[in-house]
């Protein structure tokens, strides 16, 4: 009732027989109750010992414990137990005094519908400050979520209290130039505005804060530390900060004439803010560029994707701010190898992405293989602490053959994957072999090779968790593939699943995935420790009309439970074979799996959810990937969300590789996430889900 489903009283009486009657009175009145009984001081402490009581009911006699020494044993363990008095009789003046002392009520022995009436009362208000302990707790857990994501934001925001900033966010801090926030808490705001406006200013605030105006923007001319002035609007927000009323100023820059700082707004536009670097949207916007022109000087040109191993794990042992430091310091050190005609882009939460210009590939594999151990040899001391890193490397070239941005940055991508997942400190270069490979005249050959691989097992599996962003702890992994080639190298599965599947081989695959992972969750559930799966499925494995038998059949053979699996079915092979979709996904129904729908968003098939009745959606990485500075990716992410929500689906975002994107998704109610920022794809299922994601 009060701890669970049932009321606790610990009952102080001459004889147990005593207690139990006055157990009984509650119990007729509809209660259900445990009790234990005490008669002196000692059985009483015993009793708090074992276990802490809702109501302690104090009776009178000669020989029992009294109510005085009842709270006094109580205050002593710092405890707020409400204690009821009951007695022969009940006077107003007892009752009275009683009440003055801390008794939570008085009540006479012969007036047992009293002591019904004030126990109801009673726990009622027990279950009121339980659900105010819950609230504080839920408040508090929400007002660090809000900090992180205005930690986040791109928006100036700070927060002032009688005239002086207590807070106030990174893009705050850099459009007034200042560097440190032990700075700005001693700067007042009336500082931040022109000596012209302060006047206006403060006549504003007052009358904002003492409800006298509705209106809570005002536009004004702010100063910046280099005493450059702007033009902006504020706006006021009542808040909370530490628990004390404040009031957040978010300011905007208004469009000015002047053209020092359009040029100054329009290059923070370009960069990164940490780093100095371009950004990711500007230089994808400079790698359209230059796949539309050819090299001046005839030379050869590349994309050189460089990721830096284990890096969370120097963030998590040296905290945010070192880690920042270590960032920059990589990017001057990167500067230093970089042409004046390369363009270096901080990409990632620890990636960089380098256009590179040379005479011949085998210049930019020397410089690749500089780069590496540039950064391997490197030391980066940061507040007296020495930190030295390994990267590793993905290049893919720029030529004739190269009309699609985004295919070159999946293919460095994909190279820098298969650098880091054979152990890091490596550089990988994509190969167009593969592309070439897959026309016509290479099929047989592939088909050899695929068939090679498959009888070998040259695979294994690895696991990326799948976290709740609404404290559900159960844990969840998506069930990856990575392959060896006869060199003993890992590669990621992409290109050569898609050749697989033209091959007719995927399905073959798929089985093996399905066995091996199933042989695992099986060895994990045997050891105690409960998880759940999602399978990805080919196209093929989605037509096999005996796919559904077969996995009933393996389910039962390894006694896995149907909850444990979720089955993931790609937007666009659904779409592309509805019938067998459906099938399929009415079968999994009969077993109790559930079924994603991945890839949500990659292209337009509104009508999809009218015929396939999958349980979770999974948006689709691209929309992730630029979330924070993509508003067009912005709109369809909410809107996907929102979709799932209003079908009753579970809705996952992929590929999470940074706190911004992070901070994004949570405001906008996104149920669980994956992706490198949570944890890379690794062989064990390790990860700790009782984590906060930080």
């Amino acid at each position: 009732m009060i701890n669970g489903d049932y009321l606790r009283l610990l009952i102080v009486e001459e004889s147990e027989n005593d207690a139990e009657s006055l157990a009984n009175i509650l119990r007729n009145a509809g209660h259900s109750l445990r009790f234990e009984y005490a008669r002196d001081a000692a059985a009483f402490e015993s009793e708090l010992d074992a276990q802490l009581p809702d109501i302690v009911l104090c009776g009178s006699g000669e020989d029992v414990l009294s109510t005085e020494t009842v709270q006094n044993i109580l205050a002593q363990r710092e405890l707020s137990t409400p204690v009821f008095a009951i007695v022969e009789e009940a006077p107003e003046a007892t009752v009275v005094t009683a009440l003055k002392s801390g008794i939570s009520a008085v009540v006479s022995y012969d007036q047992p519908d009293h002591l019904q009436l004030e126990v109801a009362r009673e726990i009622a208000v027990l279950q009121l400050q339980h659900k105010v302990v819950v609230l504080e707790a839920a408040l508090i857990d929400y007002e660090s979520r809000c900090s992180t994501l205005i930690e986040n934001s791109s928006d100036a925001v700070a927060y002032i209290h009688e005239g002086m900033h207590c807070f106030a966010n990174q893009p705050y801090m850099d459009l007034f130039g200042i560097n440190t926030r032990e700075e700005i808490e001693i700067i007042p705001v009336l500082d931040m505005i022109s000596a012209g406006q302060r006047d206006e200013f403060k006549d504003f605030l007052r009358n904002y804060q003492d409800g006298s105006t509705e209106d809570n923007t005002l536009r004004t001319v702010c100063i910046s530390h280099d005493h450059t002035d702007f033009d902006s609007t504020m706006e006021f927000t009542p808040a909370t900060i530490g628990g004390e009323p404040c009031t957040q100023i978010i300011i905007r820059l208004n469009p000015s004439s002047n053209m020092e700082l359009e040029a100054l707004i329009e290059t923070m536009g370009c960069q990164d803010a940490l780093t100095g670097l371009s950004n990711r949207q500007h230089f994808m916007t400079l790698l359209e560029e230059s796949i539309n022109t050819e090299d001046e000087n005839g030379g050869v040109r590349a994309l050189i994707y460089i990721t830096l191993d284990r890096f969370k794990e120097i963030r998590e042992e040296n905290g945010i701010a070192t880690s920042d430091a270590v960032l920059c310091d990589i990017a001057r050190l990167l500067e230093e190898e970089c042409n004046e005609e390369d363009i270096l882009a901080r990409f990632g939460d620890f990636s960089y992405s380098i256009i590179y210009h040379a005479s011949s590939s085998e210049k930019i594999q020397a410089i690749g293989e500089k780069l590496l151990h540039d950064v391997s040899d490197h030391i980066s001391e940061v507040n007296g602490q020495a930190i030295t890193m390994t990267c590793s490397i993905g290049v893919c070239a720029i030529n004739e053959y190269s009309t699609d941005a985004q295919k070159i940055l999946t293919n460095a991508d994909m190279a820098c994957e298969v650098a880091r997942s054979s152990g890091g400190n490596q550089i990988h270069t994509h190969s167009a072999v593969i592309d070439e490979q897959m026309t016509k005249t290479h099929e047989i050959e592939w088909d050899n090779v695929i068939r090679k691989t498959i009888d070998e097992e040259r695979f294994y599996l690895v696991y990326q968790p799948i976290v709740s962003l609404a404290g559900d702890t159960s844990k969840r992994y998506e069930v990856l593939l990575r392959i060896i080639d006869e060199e003993g190298h890992t590669i990621l599965p992409g290109e050569f699943l898609a050749i697989a599947d033209k091959s007719g081989f995927s399905g073959e695959i798929d089985y093996w995935i399905l066995d091996t992972a199933f042989r695992k969750l099986s060895t994990l559930h045997g050891d105690g420790d409960e998880a759940t799966i999602f399978l990805k499925l080919s196209r093929t494995a989605l037509a096999d009309r005996d796919f559904p038998t077969w996995i009933k059949t393996r389910l039962s053979e390894y006694q896995l439970a149907s909850s444990s699996v979720v089955f993931e079915i790609e937007e666009l092979d659904a779409a592309n074979d509805l019938k067998s979709t459906i099938a399929f996904v009415e079968a999994m129904k009969k077993l109790q799996c559930k079924v994603a729908l991945e890839h949500i968003g990659r292209s337009n098939q509104p009508q999809l959810l009218k015929h396939v009745s999958a349980d979770i959606l999974k948006i689709d990485g691209v929309l992730i990937e630029d979330l924070a500075s993509n508003g067009e990716h912005q709109s369809r992410v909410k809107e996907l969300i929102e979709l799932a929500r209003d079908s009753g689906k579970i809705c996952i975002a992929e590929r999470v590789d940074n706190s911004g994107n992070l901070a994004i998704l949570w405001q906008y109610g996104v149920d669980m996430i994956q992706g490198n920022f949570v944890q890379e794809p690794d062989r064990k299922l390790a990860y700790n889900f009782e984590d906060e994601i930080a």
